[in-house]
């Protein structure tokens, strides 16, 4: 599950080849490459971040925030820090760097010191960019949406009855991130490939796709699903929010797949990445239905049933 940052101001991630948050739907995370004393970066459309070179004077990069980001962030050399005998924060080769970011809307300031992975400038000139080390700074900053669950019956089913499970099928589209680096950038593009559910009761169901959602303005004889589960208890004891044990709920969850490729230009490269998972959660209470049966001239007989009704 993806987490959500609330009442305190979230600052761009800063790892690896310095990149930042992009926005939803795609993005550009442009990373710059200074050598000497030179500005390195440019703005990009999800977030950008500065690399400076240890050759001459300490270098510096600036990054402009990208479309709903209010970050801007730059980027120091840390001559002290490099040369002075401080261990290695992260792979080699790589450098320490002070990075500060400042959000345009609120002039909060936060100045990190982070290890960025990769080879500096030599004399001048650009460092090496490993394009898969460029991907996954894209990857991570892929902002994927959340599944929002739908069940029918909703809020309360029945057992016996087979219980449609989908996720709202506007999140099923592909969402992409580029990461630049001088003239070296690298696409990372997620695909949902299939959503995993847990129905509360122990069962577990995959399905290849968001799901069949349940239209009521049509007769149930004349639709299907393929990713259902059919509850043979009811929830009766499970948590519940009100103290009723009779009004017990099982804890539904979907978990959404996405298979995640890159590509690159400016060198050759490209293949998978880690898979990413986003999930959601809905509260699903089960009931037995009892039917009465009765039959001319004989006295009610009350009958406990498992099957469902209509819908």
């Amino acid at each position: 599950m993806v987490g959500v940052g609330t009442g305190v101001a979230t600052v761009p991630p800063v790892a690896g080849a310095d990149s930042t948050g992009a926005g939803a739907g795609g993005g550009t995370v442009t990373v710059g490459a200074g050598s000497g004393g030179d500005t390195g970066g440019t703005s990009g459309s999800g977030g950008s971040g500065g690399l400076g070179g240890p050759g001459g004077a300490p270098g510096t990069g600036s990054a402009g925030s990208g479309a709903g980001s209010p970050w801007t962030c730059t980027s120091t050399y840390l001559t002290l820090n490099n040369q002075g005998g401080f261990p290695p924060g992260g792979p080699q080769p790589g450098a320490w760097y002070s990075v500060t970011c400042v959000d345009a809307v609120t002039s909060v300031q936060v100045t990190q010191t982070v290890w960025i992975t990769g080879p500096g400038p030599a004399g001048g000139g650009s460092p090496a960019v490993d394009p898969r080390t460029l991907a996954l700074q894209a990857e991570n900053s892929i902002d994927l949406p959340q599944p929002t669950i739908r069940v029918d019956p909703s809020g309360t089913s029945v057992v016996g009855l087979e219980t449609w499970f989908w996720v709202d099928p506007t999140i099923w589209h592909d969402e992409s991130v580029t990461a630049t680096a001088g003239l070296v950038s690298a696409t990372a593009v997620a695909h949902p490939v299939a959503v995993r559910w847990t129905s509360g009761d122990g069962g577990d169901v995959v399905c290849q796709g968001p799901g069949t959602a349940y239209l009521t303005g049509l007769p149930a004889a004349w639709q299907s699903t393929d990713c259902g589960h059919e509850y043979l208890r009811t929830s009766a004891g499970q948590p519940t929010l009100d103290g009723d044990p009779d009004h017990g709920t099982f804890v539904v969850t979907a978990t959404v797949e996405w298979a995640v490729s890159w590509t690159s230009t400016g060198v050759a490269g490209g293949g998978d990445l880690p898979t990413l998972l986003t999930s959601g959660a809905t509260l699903l209470r089960v009931v037995q239905v009892e039917s009465v049966n009765v039959i001319p001239n004989i006295p009610i007989r009350r009958q406990t049933s498992s099957i469902g009704v209509g819908r």
